[in-house]
């Protein structure tokens, strides 16, 4: 984690097994971005990982902090870095809940649609069952599964 000259605070990760090396990078400029216009840097924190998966999953947690919580790990001070941990409601998180099949499949078809520039088609779900409502007469119908294509049967 770097503090920057306007006294923000930059996180972020290398593959350089020497942080010193980026910081100089970052000093020099050579990569346009945040650091670039608010130089001087200055290296404040830095935690070593063996992979650079974990580093990087280090630092997008770390980029969701409040200000305050980056003060708290840059001083070491454990007792206020978990009580801004909390929840401010005190209560645990709630359970996530995985999507269901229906809402992961209509999630896919409307960005498909999107990046088409088209909007999304809603097409009507076909159902498992043989009986079918019919939307008109409002009635419930059973089509013959022996003989595909025929007409549906009323049984209402």
């Amino acid at each position: 984690m770097l503090r920057c000259s306007d006294k923000s605070y930059y996180v972020g990760s290398t593959s350089h097994d020497d942080v010193a090396v980026r910081v100089i990078e970052h000093n020099e400029g050579r990569y346009p971005g945040f650091t670039a216009r608010r130089r001087p840097v200055v290296l404040i924190w830095s935690k070593h990982f063996d992979r650079l998966e974990d580093a990087h999953e280090a630092e997008r947690r770390l980029k969701g902090w409040s200000r305050a919580k980056k003060e708290a790990l840059i001083a070491g001070d454990l007792v206020v870095l978990e009580s801004l941990a909390r929840r401010r409601t005190g209560l645990p998180r709630p359970k996530a809940t995985p999507p269901t099949r229906r809402q992961l499949v209509d999630q896919f078809k409307s960005i498909g649609a999107t990046k088409q520039g088209k909007a999304p088609v809603r097409t009507q779900r076909k159902s498992r069952h043989p009986e079918v409502r019919d939307p008109v007469a409002g009635q419930v119908k059973l089509l013959s599964p022996k003989q595909p294509g025929c007409a549906p049967k009323d049984i209402s």
